[in-house]
C-alpha cells in the first residue's frame, strides 16, 4: 500500500495543474474545453485561447 502513495501523489499533481488536459486530451482530440470564471477556453497542445461563438462573442458556461 505504501508504494502506491507516491504514484497517487504524482497523478494528483499532474491532473491538478492542467497537464493532463494539455498533453493528453488536447493531443488526442485536438483540443480540450475548460470553464474558468464563467468563460469557456479551448486548450490546445501549444496554448490556450478564449472560445468565441459565430457572432464573435465570448462563449460562457
Amino acid at each position: 500500500m505504501e508504494r502506491w502513495i507516491p504514484i497517487f501523489l504524482l497523478l494528483t499533481a499532474l491532473a491538478g495543474c492542467g497537464w493532463f488536459e494539455r498533453k493528453v486530451t488536447a493531443n488526442v482530440t485536438g483540443h480540450a474545453i475548460a470553464c474558468i470564471d464563467g468563460v469557456r477556453y479551448l486548450q490546445f497542445p501549444s496554448g490556450v485561447t478564449v472560445q468565441y461563438d459565430r457572432e464573435g462573442r465570448v462563449r460562457t458556461c
